[in-house]
């Protein structure tokens, strides 16, 4: 069996909330309240995706829908299962919804020095669309710059045979 053979993808529901709210904290601090989480996972005009891994929670991403159009709001990947795909694979779940709701187009902000995430969006077919200066505030650190990043699904070259280096 490969180490891939138990991640699964599905979707989240408001037991999963205090998981991935806690996941959120440590890769985006200082992350949303469960609460949030809670109510996303019921939202009709949102998808909560979580991926697992031997049961344990190894990722998850939130998209919200209006219109034609999608977001993605947050997506996150737990430090120790990083660099398996996971990523990869919760955006090709999300993008298959995206295909079910007649969605044109995702966009997404990503801030200008996260290499790696800026690396698999542009793998997947994302492009930048636009820049918001000092969009991040953070505390301890100056403010970053956010690029808006968008795909068009109709013309992507989404594969799901794509799988992360």
């Amino acid at each position: 069996m490969s180490e891939r053979s138990h991640f699964l993808i599905g979707r989240a529901s408001p037991e999963d909330a205090a998981a991935i709210a806690a996941l959120h904290a440590e890769a985006l601090p200082p992350g949303w309240p469960e609460s949030d989480f809670a109510a996303s996972a019921l939202d009709a005009n949102r998808a909560l995706l979580k991926a697992t891994d031997r049961g344990r929670l190894g990722g998850f991403a939130l998209f919200q829908f209006a219109a034609d159009e999608a977001e993605v709001l947050a997506i996150a990947v737990a430090l120790d299962a990083q660099g398996r795909g996971h990523a990869t694979r919760l955006m090709q779940a999300a993008f298959e919804l995206c295909r079910e709701r007649f969605i044109a187009c995702i966009y997404l902000e990503v801030a200008e020095t996260n290499g790696k995430a800026r690396g698999l969006y542009e793998k997947l077919g994302f492009r930048v669309v636009a820049r918001r200066d000092n969009y991040y505030r953070h505390e301890s650190s100056a403010s970053e710059t956010a690029l808006v990043m968008r795909l068009d699904i109709a013309r992507s070259a989404v594969d799901p045979e794509i799988s992360s280096p």
